[in-house]
């Protein structure tokens, strides 16, 4: 896979004081153990070449998506799974499935992705920790696996945005769906005239009931909504205006 040098794409996650001086990663306590995946087998064995004598990274196996390759797998128990999700291997979320049965506690990262929003975020939904793009060189995957197996992930800029833009949708989609208590149609009408600014007399007048009654129906819906103030509640529910 030659490619170019590290790229200068900005890290998602903070980077250490020591690689932002110096470009490479701080020394690893401990060797990662990790397995190479793709269905070509001068793919995986090339990687294996590339990558066997990197600084904490010892390769153990390279194995193909069948089965005799995730029984491999299992039996290694390794800390990183490298994928091939490139056009060799089009079903990314089956494989990450059968890795993850068989060892629930290694990190995948996928290889041969291209870096577009929608194929990054379909390999974070499959359980993926970390990518390496297409056009990638050994030391961005070197830079990768380390990445992945200390809980860090680099990305493009515009990955980065898309991330935030789906996420803020998301939020919206989880507040705009939030079920609202249910209140009783009086509870409701009197709601909608406190949104007015109308006191409890006005609203009593209004209703011709008394303003105690008022009283017990605001402290119910204040209840109801686990607020404390009549405003909050009205914002609370967004009750529209009733005249």
């Amino acid at each position: 896979m030659a490619g170019p040098g590290p790229s200068n794409r900005p890290h998602c996650a903070e980077d250490s004081s020591a690689q932002s001086r110096s470009g490479s990663h701080p020394a690893i306590a401990t060797n990662i153990r990790l397995i190479i995946m793709s269905s070509v087998r001068l793919v995986r064995e090339g990687l294996a070449t590339t990558l066997r004598g990197r600084d904490g990274v010892v390769v153990v196996d390279a194995v193909d998506p069948g089965q005799s390759g995730i029984a491999r797998i299992a039996n290694a128990e390794p800390d990183v799974v490298l994928v091939d999700v490139g056009e060799t291997d089009p079903d990314t979320a089956a494989a990450a499935r059968l890795i993850k049965a068989v060892s629930p506690d290694a990190k995948l990262v996928a290889f041969g992705l291209d870096e577009i929003d929608d194929d990054v975020f379909a390999c974070a939904a499959a359980g993926f920790s970390g990518y390496v793009p297409r056009e990638s060189g050994g030391d961005e995957l070197h830079r990768a696996l380390v990445d992945a197996m200390e809980g860090r992930m680099h990305c493009a800029p515009h990955i980065t945005a898309a991330m935030f833009n789906r996420l803020a949708g998301l939020l919206r989609e989880h507040d705009a769906a939030e079920p609202l208590p249910s209140l009783t149609s009086r509870e409701s009408e009197i709601l909608a005239l406190v949104q007015q600014g109308r006191s409890n007399k006005e609203i009593a007048r209004q209703l011709a009931i008394s303003a105690a009654t008022v009283k017990n129906h605001i402290h119910n819906i204040l209840q109801k909504l686990q607020v404390n103030r009549h405003g909050q509640a009205a914002a609370r529910l967004h009750v529209p205006l009733r005249n």
